[in-house]
């Protein structure tokens, strides 16, 4: 028996000792290869009926997983008939019908897990996370010149997004520190609080880390869970969550650094999301990118106006259509603002055969501009009407006009 499986049990009940070592949730053992063991998560897959998967609770001993609990149809299995079976193995429920014993995936897991709030559904958390253009790099041994890495996510909401970040930067991070206490008891106090700081000081020199926040305490909790019961915990060390507003937790964050930014992207997921755009560009170090997801193109022409009428040093990249009629890779859209034809005509200085006059940003600065005759474009780039989904503006953080 190795030394992490000698540990499991008994870090089991460290965790149960208090919720200020509720951190120490992290991967002590690799999950299952073949045989369901007891606190596994699974994917119970209907064997013949195409219809969603299940994805189960932490398996409890005596326990049982609800299946459904249609008036019409309630159907459950006992949890101890998925224990000690092999992952691909069938079993088969109350009222007879059958499901294949499947590990979940990251999407299966974020799309079917139980939720309090809609989620950013896998497809979507890809390619957000895709615009970031991530490449987090393994630790090098006693390196002390290494900048961290921080994102910043506002709106946790289910934590699926949350997710998929922390495993794209998962490489960055050196393996989590296992607590060595075997139970909370006056003999082992003292390799208690040695747990605890070992788990400080990790904490303190990660290489990256994810910072996410809601407003809501509920979701918050919530989309903790989530994250800390996919795969044992094993990405929930590179995330650190927040409760309370977006100027509470940066201009706090702002205070400590000495008004130095800290950020290295941003995604702002909720409502009126442009409120926050000058809080953001005072926390995001150049060259970073921020993310809106919107609900309509108008907010998204909201943001864009209203970075240029504050003059923030916010540089819009693209907009993406997202949504399942769109399709995995998102549809860009076309917004900028121009100078109609007949406007342009108006003036002799400007050359006739030009359509459209749009604004440019020399050298890294933001330009001045002037929304005087000027319409504002907005349409799919590919001229097809389509419905339903949200957008993303991917704005990046560029040198201020000095």
């Amino acid at each position: 028996m190795t030394t992490l499986q000698r540990l499991s049990p008994s870090t089991g009940r460290i965790l149960s000792m208090t919720g200020g070592l509720s951190r120490f949730s992290y991967s002590l053992r690799s999950y299952s290869k073949k045989v369901v063991k007891e606190n596994d998560i699974v994917l119970l897959k209907h064997r013949n009926n195409p219809s969603a998967p299940i994805v189960t609770g932490k398996l409890r001993a005596g326990r049982k997983t609800t299946l459904s609990a249609n008036s019409n149809w309630k159907d459950s299995i006992e949890n101890d008939l998925i224990i000690g079976k092999e992952l691909r193995e069938v079993v088969t429920s109350r009222k007879g019908v059958n499901y294949r014993i499947l590990e979940p995936s990251l999407a299966d897991y974020t799309n079917c897990s139980p939720r309090i709030v809609t989620p950013i559904y896998s497809q979507d958390a890809n390619l957000i996370v895709s615009l970031l253009d991530l490449h987090p790099t393994p630790p090098r041994p006693n390196a002390t010149d290494e900048e961290r890495l921080e994102i910043f996510e506002a709106g946790t909401g289910h934590g699926a997004l949350t997710l998929n970040l922390a495993r794209a930067v998962h490489a960055a991070n050196p393996p989590a520190p296992i607590p060595e206490a075997a139970s909370p008891t006056d003999d082992n106090k003292a390799q208690l609080e040695q747990d605890l700081e070992n788990d400080k000081a990790w904490r303190a020199a990660r290489r990256a880390v994810i910072h996410t926040l809601d407003i809501n305490v509920a979701h918050s909790k919530h989309a903790e869970l989530v994250v800390k019961n996919f795969r044992n915990g094993l990405y929930f060390p590179n995330v650190d969550f927040h409760t309370g507003t977006i100027e509470e937790y940066l201009s706090g964050r702002l205070a400590t650094s000495g008004d130095e930014p800290f950020l290295d992207h941003a995604i702002l997921d909720l409502p009126a999301t442009q409120n926050y755009f000058e809080i953001v560009s005072k926390a995001m170090k150049p060259h970073g990118t921020l993310i809106g997801f919107c609900p309509s193109i108008t907010q998204i022409n909201t943001c864009f106006l209203l970075a240029k009428k504050h003059n923030l040093p916010f540089f819009l990249e693209k907009v993406i259509e997202i949504g399942g009629a769109v399709g995995v890779g998102g549809r860009e859209w076309d917004v900028r603002l121009v100078t109609p034809r007949a406007l342009k005509n108006e003036s002799r200085n400007q050359k006739d055969e030009t359509d459209i006059v749009e604004d440019t940003v020399d050298e890294g600065k933001v330009a001045e501009v002037s929304n005087r005759g000027g319409e504002l474009v907005c349409r799919p780039k590919v001229g097809v009407r389509i419905f339903g989904g949200g957008f993303l503006g991917v704005w990046r953080k560029i040198a201020s006009f000095s």
